[in-house]
């Protein structure tokens, strides 16, 4: 038996979260939280930041004027989102969808 000190239950989860790779996955999915801020009040007024799914960011669109707009603006919208992500978390692409309400 090992003789050792007790490992903080943080630095183990950290550990365990990264080992398994969900680390990058949880990073990513800060993202919804983050989207407002990233584009704006008039952007975040018809758009919603829906899911990631693996490096993937869906984000529904209220309307087609607005979707054409944001896809003329996508690569400056992934550089912002991916401030602050290490390289393993970073979001690749965008994809817009017209949302159905």
């Amino acid at each position: 038996m090992k003789n050792s000190e007790p490992e903080k239950i943080g630095n183990f989860l950290e550990s365990v979260l990264e080992k398994s790779g969900l680390a990058s996955q949880i990073s990513r999915n800060g993202v919804l939280d983050k989207w407002s801020l990233v584009v704006g009040n008039k952007v975040a007024e018809v758009t919603e930041a829906k899911a990631v799914q693996g490096s993937t960011l869906f984000v529904e669109v209220r309307s087609s004027i607005w979707l054409n707009e944001l896809s003329f603006i996508k690569k400056t919208l992934l550089v912002k989102i991916n401030q602050g992500l290490t390289e393993k978390a970073r979001i690749d692409r965008i994809i817009f969808r017209l949302t159905e309400k």
